[in-house]
């Protein structure tokens, strides 16, 4: 597995070759939190102007995974929070945007918390604990979705990481909203109906690996995901996960299969959307 990983890795991320050869300290996410407070009373404002930064200090300095080679995933955060305390705790409600800026991104708008001024952002791999929990739980999604590009359902650990934190959250009488719909969206991800779009993306970076090493190898793994990606927009054309990575690499494909004008006229059938970009590469 860290074979594969590194090899695909090393092709497709430049920053990647500084990582092996030890020139730059290795992390899985490199987060930029932005926290929108005007929402809140003053004093509250003045209590929790720091929080954003220890957000982005307790997702990026965390060894998610245990590997020691990627380059971080750029992951962005907006976070708009507004006050539910009440005379016995501080209490917040929030809406949280998650993305890592290409393909991947997840909205929740049932963030419900308890916060204290100045409580430190502890990693504890055993314990639940509802505000790092979530940020846990988010954490692991987007990490899982970019394994998956680098090996068959090569997410899955990452995303059972999650689905345990779903369950230890739902015991949480106190702090359960909105668990249910996380628990809903992890089971979906985990679920056989997503196996095809979960190998589509392993087929497409499998191939992005190969480009300029071995094209006919590179253009029949495109190939094949094109094939998967036709199966899943037929079924559904605005599948959300689907949509939003063809998206964002949609210029990589059509740059590996220009060649190939039968895949080219097939994924600009799937993407109308960008019909004019497709023109150009069609002969």
């Amino acid at each position: 597995m860290k074979r594969i990983l590194k090899q695909r890795w090393a092709r497709f991320f430049p920053l990647f070759a500084v990582l092996l050869s030890g020139g730059i300290q290795a992390r899985q996410i490199q987060a930029t939190v932005k926290m929108t407070l005007e929402r809140l009373p003053l004093d509250k404002q003045e209590k929790l102007k720091d929080l954003q930064d220890f957000i982005s200090v307790y997702l990026s300095d965390y060894d998610w995974t245990g590997e020691d080679f990627e380059d971080p995933v750029p992951v962005g955060v907006q976070i708009f929070l507004q006050d539910k305390s009440s005379s016995f705790e501080d209490r917040y409600a929030g809406t949280f945007l998650i993305s890592n800026g290409q393909d991947i991104q997840y909205y929740d708008k049932y963030w419900d918390f308890p916060y204290q001024a100045g409580d430190a952002l502890v990693h504890n791999e055993n314990v639940y604990q509802p505000f790092t929990g979530f940020l846990n739980f988010y954490a692991y999604i987007i990490l899982g979705g970019e394994y998956d590009k680098f090996g068959p359902l090569g997410g899955s650990p990452y995303f059972e990481k999650a689905r345990l934190i779903a369950d230890q959250a739902m015991f949480d009488s106190q702090n359960v909203r909105g668990w249910k719909e996380r628990k809903e969206l992890i089971e979906k991800i985990l679920s056989e109906d997503m196996i095809p779009f979960r190998r589509m993306k392993d087929l497409f970076f499998t191939a992005f690996a190969h480009s300029g090493e071995d094209d006919s190898l590179a253009v029949r793994n495109c190939g094949d995901a094109v094939t998967l990606l036709e199966g899943i927009l037929t079924k559904n054309a605005e599948q959300k996960d689907a949509v939003n990575f063809l998206k964002a690499f949609h210029i990589q494909i059509l740059e590996l299969c220009r060649n190939d004008q039968g895949i080219i006229r097939r994924i600009a059938a799937l993407d109308p959307e960008r019909a004019e970009t497709y023109k150009k590469y069609m002969k």
